[in-house]
């Protein structure tokens, strides 16, 4: 998470550099097991990967996924590349105004479901999922495990949810 009135981790320190080697073959299984956790999650999903350059390496839409979530799914990968981090991460300071908003480029993404795909420290490139809402991380937090990469980050808003929802159930019934 950034925290206002700061750069990201991952932009002051350079930290994180960019990778090649992202194959085919693997984007193929990433893609498999996203389409099988969108079964799971019960609704069809768009899901993108592009490389450590912003390059779209592979596209999935399944069958009757929300046309828009082609763009959007898209769109998020892409956020996650250039800004090197989840693509919510930017969310808060949008809102609040901080970053100006001739930052953001049409296709900037401020919202969850674009994670950037990180294997030790380095960044391979980005993910994108659209066509739920949460639904949308699980399915990314799939596509993260399938590739063996960085997945603190969905793990981290999967469980805020969870517990959120916890919460709620827990609550009292009004009468």
């Amino acid at each position: 998470m950034t925290t206002p009135g700061e750069a990201p981790p991952a932009w002051k320190t350079g930290a994180c550099g960019y990778g090649s080697g992202l194959k085919l073959e693997l984007v193929k299984k990433m893609l498999e097991a996203g389409e099988k956790e969108a079964f799971k999650q019960g609704g069809p999903m768009a899901m993108a990967i592009y490389d450590a350059g912003g390059n779209l390496a592979a596209f999935h839409r399944m069958d009757n996924t929300i046309l828009v979530s082609s763009q959007i799914a898209q769109d998020k990968a892409y956020t996650s590349v250039l800004g090197k981090m989840p693509t919510g991460n930017f969310a808060g300071a949008y809102r609040s105004g901080e970053l100006v908003p001739l930052f953001y480029h049409e296709r900037w993404i401020t919202f969850h479901g674009g994670y950037p795909l990180i294997k030790d420290g380095v960044l391979m490139g980005g993910l994108g999922v659209s066509g739920g809402v949460i639904e949308d991380n699980f399915v990314a937090l799939a596509i993260l495990k399938a590739g063996g990469f960085t997945t603190t980050d969905a793990e981290a808003l999967i469980k805020d949810y969870q517990s959120a929802q916890k919460k709620e159930k827990a609550k009292p019934k009004k009468a």
